[in-house]
Protein backbone atom coordinates (compact mmCIF):
# COMPACT_ATOMS: atom_id res chain seq x y z
CA UNK A 1 0.00 0.00 0.00
CA UNK A 2 2.85 2.07 0.79
CA UNK A 3 4.47 2.34 -2.52
CA UNK A 4 0.75 2.71 -4.18
CA UNK A 5 0.47 6.10 -1.81
CA UNK A 6 4.15 6.78 -2.83
CA UNK A 7 3.05 6.00 -6.62
CA UNK A 8 -0.57 8.04 -6.08
CA UNK A 9 1.68 11.16 -5.07
CA UNK A 10 4.06 11.11 -7.78
CA UNK A 11 1.25 11.04 -10.43
CA UNK A 12 -0.47 13.76 -8.46
CA UNK A 13 2.73 16.08 -8.76
CA UNK A 14 3.04 15.09 -12.27
CA UNK A 15 -0.44 15.85 -13.29
CA UNK A 16 -0.40 19.06 -11.32
CA UNK A 17 3.20 20.11 -12.82
CA UNK A 18 2.02 19.74 -16.20
CA UNK A 19 -0.96 21.70 -16.18
CA UNK A 20 0.64 24.33 -14.45
CA UNK A 21 3.21 24.29 -16.67
CA UNK A 22 0.65 24.95 -19.87
CA UNK A 23 -0.66 27.79 -17.74
CA UNK A 24 3.39 29.14 -17.39
CA UNK A 25 4.16 28.43 -20.93
CA UNK A 26 1.63 30.16 -22.25
CA UNK A 27 1.17 33.27 -20.28
CA UNK A 28 5.26 33.52 -21.25
CA UNK A 29 4.32 33.02 -24.76
CA UNK A 30 1.93 36.35 -24.28
CA UNK A 31 3.81 38.08 -22.16
CA UNK A 32 2.30 37.81 -18.91
CA UNK A 33 3.96 38.60 -15.91
CA UNK A 34 4.16 35.47 -13.62
CA UNK A 35 5.19 36.21 -10.58
CA UNK A 36 5.76 32.28 -8.84
CA UNK A 37 5.69 28.83 -10.52
CA UNK A 38 5.36 26.79 -7.91
CA UNK A 39 4.73 22.97 -7.20
CA UNK A 40 3.18 21.58 -3.97
CA UNK A 41 1.00 23.36 -0.91
CA UNK A 42 2.01 25.47 2.37
CA UNK A 43 5.43 26.75 3.86
CA UNK A 44 8.37 26.85 0.98
CA UNK A 45 11.05 24.53 0.99
CA UNK A 46 12.86 25.99 -2.11
CA UNK A 47 13.17 28.70 -4.11
CA UNK A 48 14.70 30.53 -6.58
CA UNK A 49 13.70 33.10 -8.51
CA UNK A 50 15.03 34.02 -12.19
CA UNK A 51 14.00 36.81 -14.50
CA UNK A 52 11.38 38.33 -12.59
CA UNK A 53 9.49 34.91 -11.51
CA UNK A 54 9.67 32.82 -8.15
CA UNK A 55 10.13 29.17 -8.72
CA UNK A 56 9.90 27.09 -6.01
CA UNK A 57 8.87 23.39 -3.64
CA UNK A 58 5.93 23.48 -1.28
CA UNK A 59 5.90 21.32 1.51
CA UNK A 60 2.41 19.66 1.08
CA UNK A 61 2.96 17.59 -2.02
CA UNK A 62 -0.66 18.10 -3.45
CA UNK A 63 -1.71 21.10 -5.40
CA UNK A 64 0.85 23.90 -6.95
CA UNK A 65 -0.20 27.42 -9.14
CA UNK A 66 1.10 29.74 -11.33
CA UNK A 67 0.52 33.36 -10.05
CA UNK A 68 0.33 35.75 -12.43
CA UNK A 69 -0.03 39.59 -12.25
CA UNK A 70 -3.74 40.79 -13.28
CA UNK A 71 -5.17 37.43 -12.48
CA UNK A 72 -7.70 37.89 -9.78
CA UNK A 73 -8.02 41.67 -9.74
CA UNK A 74 -7.83 44.43 -11.99
CA UNK A 75 -4.08 45.67 -13.26
CA UNK A 76 -2.38 48.68 -15.04
CA UNK A 77 1.14 46.49 -15.46
CA UNK A 78 2.14 45.87 -18.80
CA UNK A 79 2.20 42.09 -18.06
CA UNK A 80 -0.77 41.73 -16.55
CA UNK A 81 -3.32 39.01 -17.54
CA UNK A 82 -6.43 41.29 -17.18
CA UNK A 83 -5.51 43.36 -20.14
CA UNK A 84 -4.76 40.60 -22.75
CA UNK A 85 -7.17 40.60 -25.47
CA UNK A 86 -9.81 37.71 -24.47
CA UNK A 87 -8.23 34.64 -27.18
CA UNK A 88 -4.97 35.05 -25.19
CA UNK A 89 -6.23 35.03 -21.72
CA UNK A 90 -8.72 32.07 -23.18
CA UNK A 91 -5.55 30.03 -24.83
CA UNK A 92 -3.57 30.96 -21.15
CA UNK A 93 -6.48 29.34 -19.10
CA UNK A 94 -7.32 26.51 -21.35
CA UNK A 95 -3.90 25.61 -21.64
CA UNK A 96 -3.43 24.08 -17.83
CA UNK A 97 -6.33 20.97 -18.76
CA UNK A 98 -5.30 20.69 -22.25
CA UNK A 99 -1.63 19.88 -21.00
CA UNK A 100 -3.51 17.10 -18.88
CA UNK A 101 -5.68 15.75 -22.01
CA UNK A 102 -2.26 15.81 -24.02
CA UNK A 103 -0.35 13.77 -20.50
CA UNK A 104 -3.15 11.22 -20.31
CA UNK A 105 -2.55 10.46 -24.22
CA UNK A 106 1.12 9.86 -23.28
CA UNK A 107 1.08 7.90 -21.05
CA UNK A 108 -2.16 5.63 -22.16
CA UNK A 109 0.00 5.26 -25.71
CA UNK A 110 3.29 4.15 -23.29
CA UNK A 111 0.51 1.87 -21.87
CA UNK A 112 -0.68 0.44 -25.59
CA UNK A 113 3.18 0.23 -26.36
CA UNK A 114 3.93 -2.06 -23.26
CA UNK A 115 0.37 -3.98 -22.83
CA UNK A 116 -0.20 -4.74 -26.95
CA UNK A 117 4.15 -5.76 -27.65
CA UNK A 118 3.18 -10.03 -27.86
CA UNK A 119 -0.28 -9.82 -28.06
CA UNK A 120 -0.77 -7.54 -30.37
CA UNK A 121 -3.91 -4.54 -30.93
CA UNK A 122 -7.78 -6.00 -31.00
CA UNK A 123 -9.06 -4.70 -34.66
CA UNK A 124 -12.92 -3.85 -35.40
CA UNK A 125 -12.37 -7.33 -37.97
CA UNK A 126 -14.32 -10.45 -37.14
CA UNK A 127 -11.39 -13.22 -36.74
CA UNK A 128 -14.17 -15.60 -35.28
CA UNK A 129 -17.62 -15.52 -34.32
CA UNK A 130 -18.90 -17.37 -30.88
CA UNK A 131 -21.53 -19.65 -31.26
CA UNK A 132 -23.78 -17.77 -28.62
CA UNK A 133 -23.53 -14.47 -30.54
CA UNK A 134 -26.85 -12.98 -31.23
CA UNK A 135 -25.10 -12.33 -34.57
CA UNK A 136 -23.78 -16.19 -35.22
CA UNK A 137 -25.83 -16.50 -38.46
CA UNK A 138 -24.91 -12.58 -39.80
CA UNK A 139 -21.26 -12.21 -38.84
CA UNK A 140 -18.34 -13.61 -40.91
CA UNK A 141 -14.98 -13.76 -40.76
CA UNK A 142 -13.18 -10.46 -42.52
CA UNK A 143 -16.06 -8.53 -41.42
CA UNK A 144 -15.44 -4.88 -40.08
CA UNK A 145 -17.36 -3.46 -37.72
CA UNK A 146 -17.82 0.58 -38.60
CA UNK A 147 -21.09 1.67 -36.17
CA UNK A 148 -23.09 0.73 -33.11
CA UNK A 149 -26.38 2.55 -32.72
CA UNK A 150 -25.43 5.02 -35.26
CA UNK A 151 -22.36 6.09 -33.88
CA UNK A 152 -18.90 5.56 -35.42
CA UNK A 153 -16.44 2.65 -33.87
CA UNK A 154 -12.87 3.37 -33.73
CA UNK A 155 -11.19 1.04 -31.65
CA UNK A 156 -12.78 -2.26 -29.34
CA UNK A 157 -13.13 -0.13 -26.19
CA UNK A 158 -15.77 1.58 -28.39
CA UNK A 159 -17.54 -1.73 -29.11
CA UNK A 160 -17.19 -2.23 -25.30
CA UNK A 161 -18.13 1.03 -24.24
CA UNK A 162 -21.65 0.78 -26.42
CA UNK A 163 -22.83 -2.07 -25.59
CA UNK A 164 -22.67 -1.43 -21.76
CA UNK A 165 -24.44 1.93 -22.71
CA UNK A 166 -26.94 -0.49 -24.02
CA UNK A 167 -28.13 -1.82 -20.78
CA UNK A 168 -29.31 -5.23 -22.55
CA UNK A 169 -31.30 -3.19 -25.07
CA UNK A 170 -31.61 -3.74 -29.12
CA UNK A 171 -28.76 -2.37 -30.74
CA UNK A 172 -28.29 -1.81 -34.58
CA UNK A 173 -24.31 -2.51 -36.29
CA UNK A 174 -22.91 -1.18 -39.14
CA UNK A 175 -20.43 -3.67 -41.00
CA UNK A 176 -18.20 -2.81 -43.45
CA UNK A 177 -17.80 -6.72 -45.75
CA UNK A 178 -16.01 -6.33 -49.00
CA UNK A 179 -17.14 -2.70 -49.37
CA UNK A 180 -20.56 -2.75 -48.75
CA UNK A 181 -22.36 -1.74 -45.73
CA UNK A 182 -24.89 -4.06 -44.21
CA UNK A 183 -27.09 -3.37 -40.92
CA UNK A 184 -28.64 -5.50 -38.33
CA UNK A 185 -30.32 -4.99 -35.07
CA UNK A 186 -29.55 -7.67 -32.48
CA UNK A 187 -30.11 -8.39 -28.79
CA UNK A 188 -26.64 -8.00 -27.11
CA UNK A 189 -25.28 -11.24 -25.84
CA UNK A 190 -25.53 -10.86 -21.52
CA UNK A 191 -22.79 -12.21 -19.01
CA UNK A 192 -21.20 -10.74 -16.08
CA UNK A 193 -17.89 -9.82 -15.34
CA UNK A 194 -15.65 -11.28 -12.42
CA UNK A 195 -17.10 -9.16 -9.62
CA UNK A 196 -21.18 -10.18 -10.56
CA UNK A 197 -21.71 -7.08 -12.49
CA UNK A 198 -23.75 -7.42 -15.69
CA UNK A 199 -21.82 -7.18 -19.28
CA UNK A 200 -23.21 -7.21 -22.79
CA UNK A 201 -21.10 -8.20 -25.52
CA UNK A 202 -21.76 -8.68 -29.73
CA UNK A 203 -19.99 -12.50 -29.05
CA UNK A 204 -16.78 -12.25 -31.80
CA UNK A 205 -13.00 -12.34 -31.66
CA UNK A 206 -11.29 -9.36 -33.38
CA UNK A 207 -8.70 -9.99 -35.33
CA UNK A 208 -5.23 -8.71 -33.50
CA UNK A 209 -3.28 -6.33 -35.48
CA UNK A 210 0.17 -5.75 -35.11
CA UNK A 211 1.87 -2.82 -33.23
CA UNK A 212 3.03 -0.65 -35.55
CA UNK A 213 3.87 3.25 -34.30
CA UNK A 214 1.33 4.34 -36.48
CA UNK A 215 -1.29 1.50 -35.02
CA UNK A 216 0.01 2.32 -31.06
CA UNK A 217 -0.50 5.75 -31.47
CA UNK A 218 -3.84 5.62 -33.47
CA UNK A 219 -4.83 3.32 -30.54
CA UNK A 220 -3.98 5.43 -28.05
CA UNK A 221 -5.74 8.78 -29.51
CA UNK A 222 -8.73 7.04 -29.44
CA UNK A 223 -8.31 5.32 -26.09
CA UNK A 224 -7.88 8.92 -24.73
CA UNK A 225 -10.94 10.03 -26.62
CA UNK A 226 -12.87 7.10 -25.01
CA UNK A 227 -11.74 8.23 -21.33
CA UNK A 228 -13.20 11.85 -22.10
CA UNK A 229 -16.23 9.63 -22.90
CA UNK A 230 -16.30 8.10 -19.73
CA UNK A 231 -15.91 11.31 -17.71
CA UNK A 232 -18.84 12.79 -19.49
CA UNK A 233 -21.33 9.83 -19.29
CA UNK A 234 -20.18 9.95 -15.64
CA UNK A 235 -21.50 14.23 -15.30
CA UNK A 236 -24.52 13.13 -17.28
CA UNK A 237 -25.43 10.16 -14.79
CA UNK A 238 -25.16 12.38 -11.55
CA UNK A 239 -27.62 14.56 -13.85
CA UNK A 240 -29.76 12.31 -14.44
CA UNK A 241 -29.77 10.59 -10.82
CA UNK A 242 -28.44 7.49 -12.22
CA UNK A 243 -25.82 7.57 -9.89
CA UNK A 244 -26.14 9.26 -6.50
CA UNK A 245 -23.21 11.69 -5.10
CA UNK A 246 -22.27 8.80 -2.60
CA UNK A 247 -20.28 7.27 -5.61
CA UNK A 248 -17.97 10.24 -6.12
CA UNK A 249 -14.74 9.60 -5.08
CA UNK A 250 -11.59 11.92 -3.72
CA UNK A 251 -7.98 11.51 -3.56
CA UNK A 252 -8.47 8.80 -0.66
CA UNK A 253 -10.91 6.75 -2.93
CA UNK A 254 -8.76 7.41 -5.87
CA UNK A 255 -5.43 6.09 -3.82
CA UNK A 256 -7.99 3.02 -3.01
CA UNK A 257 -8.65 2.16 -6.34
CA UNK A 258 -4.98 2.79 -7.25
CA UNK A 259 -4.35 -0.31 -4.89
CA UNK A 260 -6.67 -2.24 -6.12
CA UNK A 261 -5.67 -1.58 -9.99
CA UNK A 262 -2.01 -2.46 -8.71
CA UNK A 263 -2.76 -5.82 -6.96
CA UNK A 264 -4.96 -6.52 -9.92
CA UNK A 265 -2.73 -5.67 -12.40
CA UNK A 266 0.40 -4.41 -11.15
CA UNK A 267 2.57 -1.29 -12.55
CA UNK A 268 0.74 -1.81 -16.26
CA UNK A 269 -2.10 -1.26 -14.71
CA UNK A 270 -1.51 1.01 -12.50
CA UNK A 271 -0.27 3.53 -15.51
CA UNK A 272 -3.55 2.62 -17.42
CA UNK A 273 -5.49 4.60 -14.26
CA UNK A 274 -3.08 7.24 -13.96
CA UNK A 275 -3.72 8.36 -17.48
CA UNK A 276 -7.41 8.47 -17.08
CA UNK A 277 -7.01 10.69 -14.02
CA UNK A 278 -5.27 12.65 -15.68
CA UNK A 279 -8.14 13.13 -18.74
CA UNK A 280 -10.30 12.96 -15.81
CA UNK A 281 -9.06 16.32 -13.99
CA UNK A 282 -8.28 18.32 -17.72
CA UNK A 283 -11.55 17.41 -18.57
CA UNK A 284 -13.37 18.59 -15.12
CA UNK A 285 -10.60 21.34 -15.34
CA UNK A 286 -12.86 22.58 -18.88
CA UNK A 287 -15.89 22.81 -17.30
CA UNK A 288 -17.82 26.16 -16.75
CA UNK A 289 -17.33 25.60 -13.14
CA UNK A 290 -16.53 28.96 -10.81
CA UNK A 291 -12.71 28.87 -9.26
CA UNK A 292 -12.20 26.45 -12.32
CA UNK A 293 -10.20 27.27 -15.41
CA UNK A 294 -13.17 26.64 -17.68
CA UNK A 295 -15.40 28.91 -15.20
CA UNK A 296 -12.96 31.63 -16.09
CA UNK A 297 -13.31 30.72 -19.34
CA UNK A 298 -16.93 30.98 -19.74
CA UNK A 299 -15.92 35.11 -18.17
CA UNK A 300 -13.84 35.24 -20.76
CA UNK A 301 -16.41 34.39 -23.50
CA UNK A 302 -18.75 36.47 -21.85
CA UNK A 303 -16.02 39.12 -21.93
CA UNK A 304 -15.79 38.77 -25.56
CA UNK A 305 -19.52 38.82 -26.37
CA UNK A 306 -20.22 42.25 -24.22
CA UNK A 307 -16.67 43.79 -25.63
CA UNK A 308 -15.93 44.48 -21.77
CA UNK A 309 -14.55 42.58 -18.74
CA UNK A 310 -16.77 41.89 -15.70
CA UNK A 311 -15.71 43.64 -13.23
CA UNK A 312 -12.99 41.57 -11.35
CA UNK A 313 -14.61 42.25 -7.83
CA UNK A 314 -17.36 40.47 -8.96
CA UNK A 315 -15.99 37.95 -11.15
CA UNK A 316 -13.84 37.02 -7.77
CA UNK A 317 -17.12 36.78 -5.57
CA UNK A 318 -18.22 34.31 -8.07
CA UNK A 319 -15.29 32.13 -8.33
CA UNK A 320 -14.74 32.64 -4.25
CA UNK A 321 -18.16 31.10 -3.87
CA UNK A 322 -17.09 27.95 -6.09
CA UNK A 323 -14.22 27.34 -4.53
CA UNK A 324 -16.49 27.20 -0.68
CA UNK A 325 -18.66 24.72 -3.22
CA UNK A 326 -15.69 22.98 -4.23
CA UNK A 327 -14.10 22.05 -1.28
CA UNK A 328 -17.67 20.89 0.74
CA UNK A 329 -17.86 18.59 -2.52
CA UNK A 330 -14.29 17.51 -1.36
CA UNK A 331 -14.59 16.70 1.86
CA UNK A 332 -17.88 14.90 0.80
CA UNK A 333 -16.35 12.64 -1.49
CA UNK A 334 -13.53 12.01 0.80
CA UNK A 335 -15.98 11.10 3.71
CA UNK A 336 -17.71 8.89 1.74
CA UNK A 337 -14.07 7.27 0.29
CA UNK A 338 -13.42 6.56 4.14
CA UNK A 339 -16.71 5.20 5.08
CA UNK A 340 -16.42 2.79 2.18
CA UNK A 341 -13.34 2.17 3.01
CA UNK A 342 -14.72 1.09 6.81
CA UNK A 343 -17.15 -0.58 5.20
CA UNK A 344 -15.30 -2.82 2.86
CA UNK A 345 -17.69 -2.15 -0.10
Amino acid sequence: MIWTVLFALLIFSLIIFVHELGHFITARIFGVTVHEFALGMGPKIFSKEKNGTKYSLRLIPIGGFCSMEGEDEASSEEGALSSKSWWKKLIILAAGALMNVLLGFVITTVFVTVNTKDIGIPSLIVDSVMEQSPLSDFLQPEDKVIELNQKSVHIKKDIDFAMQQSGGKVCEITIDRGGEKLKRTFTPLAAKYTDGTPAYMIGFVPVMSKPTVFNVLREGFFQTVWMGKIVFVSIGMLISGQASVSDVSGPVGVVDAMNTQAQAGGFVALLYLAGFISVNIGIMNLLPIPALDGGRIFFVLVEAIRRKPIPPEKEGMVHFVGLVLLMGVMVMATWNDIMRLISGT
